[in-house]
C-alpha cells in the first residue's frame, strides 16, 4: 500500500487586491450547479473558508487577509499574471 504520493499539477488561484482575498481552486472550474457548503476555520488569525460539495469534497479555499497569510511570491505571481491579462485585453 502506498502511503505517500506526490503530484505536481498547475495551481489555479485568484486574488482580489481591493478585498485582499485569495481563492485557491482544488477543482476548477467549480460548477455553479454544485451545491456548496462553506466551512469556516481558524478564525482567530484570519478568515479562512473551505468550500465543500454535497459529498463533502473540498472544492477550494478562500483566504481573507491574503497578504498576511500567503507567501509574497505567490501573491506577486498572481498580480503579475492578472496585469498581463489586463494588458492583452486593451
Amino acid at each position: 500500500m502506498t502511503m505517500y504520493t506526490e503530484a505536481r499539477i498547475p495551481l489555479v488561484c485568484t486574488y482580489d487586491s481591493d478585498a485582499d482575498a485569495a481563492y485557491v481552486y482544488l477543482e476548477h472550474p467549480i460548477s455553479a450547479a454544485a451545491a456548496q457548503q462553506v466551512m469556516p476555520f481558524d478564525t482567530s488569525r484570519g478568515m479562512f473558508n473551505l468550500d465543500l460539495n454535497t459529498e463533502g469534497h473540498v472544492l477550494g479555499l478562500e483566504i481573507i487577509g491574503a497578504r498576511r497569510h500567503l507567501p509574497p511570491a505567490l501573491l506577486q505571481a498572481m498580480l503579475e499574471h492578472n496585469q498581463g491579462r489586463t494588458k492583452k485585453n486593451r
